[in-house]
């Protein structure tokens, strides 16, 4: 593994009695890696991209891939069966992660990390059996399909609501400790890759690869998006339901995870749909994207003389934590209580940048 300095994120929220908080994010991030890798051969680049990127790894290696046989004019139709797996396995992993690790961490309670190592991802793909047994056992307490039929029905917030009240696993526990937020706005969300058009995603990477100002702030047609768990389920009943009578907040954002989660366990072939796609809209340029679990990865790449003129990476931190992004748009919703910095903890959590993130508050 090679050693780039990582960067930050820092939050500032100035409490003002009696209204939303003003919010100042801040990120050190710079584009390193896309800088380290031009002049690089392709294949070159890939292995550099697999020792660069530790979170999302299997996602980060797979787009470099994907976006250098595009740049070589062999744009792939999917990720086909090994990436999906790999990347499927490692999105399984961090949303197990959050619900089992760090929120109950974050809550004050005991986690279940000795649960979780045994869906440690290992790049052999997705063992179905091992999670749906783990989703069974730790996250659900009951058959995955049967819960997911419950929730997904006309009765289905009522179903959840039941589920989580019982309290019978750690992440029902969790979820019953969730509270109305109606003060969040549903946010603008990026749509999944399934429903993006190629010449979107292809507008965002040539900026990204003319621009590295805008790869760290990028734009869907000039407004900023949200990507995600949030993102992609933004169509499952339950999770409309839920937002509508209790908001899009930390909750929402949760919930998201843990259906996601859920159907990894029970249809994997659905959610390998759309996972990834490629593109090679003009001669050495290749375009990739890749759904991870927290968001839309997007790697592009120039190549002159059989090597690297410009590299850009758009990853899911950038859409979601930039100033007067996603997550300020959020901390904005959060009421002016005593617990405010640890709410913005919690929102930060759910939101899931892949850099520490530090919060500050004081007041006006």
């Amino acid at each position: 593994m090679i050693g780039l300095p990582e960067g930050r994120i820092d939050v500032a929220l100035t409490r003002r009695p009696g209204r939303p908080p003003e919010v100042a994010i801040a990120s050190t991030r710079r584009p390193l890696a896309q800088r380290l890798l031009a002049g690089q051969t392709p294949e070159r680049a890939v292995q550099l991209v697999g020792m660069l990127f530790s979170l999302c790894g299997q996602a980060q290696r797979s787009a470099a891939e994907l976006a250098t046989e595009a740049a070589a004019g062999r744009p792939a139709a999917g990720p086909g069966p090994d990436r999906a797996g790999r990347i499927l396995a490692e999105m399984a992993h961090e949303h197990a992660w959050r619900l089992l690790l760090d929120w109950p961490r974050q809550a004050g309670l005991a986690d279940a990390a000795a649960d979780l190592r045994r869906l440690r991802p290992t790049g052999a793909g997705l063992d179905r059996a091992l999670l749906a047994d783990l989703v069974a056992g730790s996250v659900l307490g009951e058959a995955p399909a049967a819960w997911l039929e419950r929730v997904s029905g006309p009765d289905g917030l009522a179903a959840f609501d039941a589920w989580r009240n019982a309290g019978a696993t750690l992440p029902a526990r969790l979820c019953a400790g969730l509270e109305r937020e109606a003060a969040v706005a549903a946010p603008a969300l990026l749509p999944p890759l399934a429903g993006l058009e190629a010449a979107a995603i292809e507008a965002v990477a040539r900026q990204a690869l003319a621009d590295e100002d805008y790869a760290m702030r990028p734009r869907l047609a000039g407004a900023r998006v949200e990507t995600g768990a949030l993102a992609r389920g933004r169509a499952e009943p339950l999770l409309r339901a839920w937002s509508a009578a209790r908001g899009a907040g930390f909750g929402a954002r949760m919930l998201a995870r843990l259906l996601e989660l859920v159907r990894l366990a029970v249809r994997p072939a659905d959610a390998g749909a759309g996972l990834a796609a490629a593109w090679n809209p003009a001669p050495g340029l290749g375009i990739a994207a890749v759904e991870t679990a927290r968001g839309l990865l997007i790697h592009a790449v120039a190549l002159e003389s059989g090597r690297v003129a410009r590299y850009a990476i758009v990853a899911p931190t950038e859409w979601n934590f930039q100033p007067d992004g996603p997550l300020a748009a959020a901390l904005r919703g959060l009421p002016d209580a005593a617990d405010l910095a640890a709410r913005a903890r919690r929102m930060v959590l759910a939101m899931d940048p892949c850099v520490a993130c530090g919060i500050e508050v004081s007041d006006a």
